[in-house]
């Protein structure tokens, strides 16, 4: 046997199979615009209204209430354990100005340097 032949069977095999295939298949225009008598599609319309006012009513009861008008005020300020970390003598120091005493003379209130007769 020759390749030639191998191919020249393998050939009509192939176009054996595919003419079968084209019997048992229906062309792909009928496949379209077949409508199935069992399903029409206002059923889908139907059913799409339906799951569209379910969700709605689902959505309607499960919500919830909107909050009062007006909270009432409340002042809480919350300090962490270890805020008291961050309070440097520096950062205390800023927050509040000494006594200044407008008559007092400010050289007069340093004392001398040592070593100065």
């Amino acid at each position: 046997m020759s390749s030639g032949d191998d191919e020249a069977r393998l050939r009509a095999a192939m176009s054996e199979a595919h003419r079968q295939d084209a019997e048992h298949t229906s062309s792909f225009d009928a496949m379209w615009r077949r409508t199935d008598p069992r399903r029409p599609t206002w059923r889908w319309a139907g059913l799409a209204a339906g799951l569209a006012a379910a969700a709605v009513g689902i959505w309607l009861v499960s919500r919830p209430e909107p909050p009062p008008a007006s909270w009432p005020a409340i002042d809480t300020r919350w300090a962490g354990p270890t805020d008291f970390l961050l309070q440097t003598p520096d950062l205390i120091t800023l927050r509040s100005l000494p006594p200044l005493d407008p008559t007092a003379d400010p050289w007069t209130a340093r004392p001398a340097p040592r070593g100065t007769p």
